[in-house]
């Protein structure tokens, strides 16, 4: 998705208080009818972030790649350390 911090627009808030965000915000954050957002207040300012669906999840291309060896190393390895832990 491309930086679009800078983007501004102008809107009005409907006579039931619905927000509308205008055309180009909801095509440059890929929001579809239908879609769930997640909505963050920080100060006086409402930040908008849509929350993916599972199958956008799985359409994605993994950002860490680890082989089931390397799993299963790494997960002897912490449980290690954890129960050396509780022995302390």
């Amino acid at each position: 998705m491309p930086d679009n911090s800078m983007t501004a627009e102008i809107s009005v808030v409907g006579s039931k208080e619905e927000l509308y965000p205008p055309k180009r915000i909801r095509r440059a954050l890929g929001l579809k009818p239908g879609m769930k957002v997640r909505y963050t207040l920080e100060g006086r300012k409402i930040v908008v972030e849509p929350i993916p669906s599972v199958d956008d999840l799985l359409a994605m291309q993994p950002t860490v790649t680890i082989s089931l060896e390397d799993l299963h190393k790494d997960r002897r390895e912490l449980s290690s350390r954890l129960e050396g832990s509780r022995k302390a």
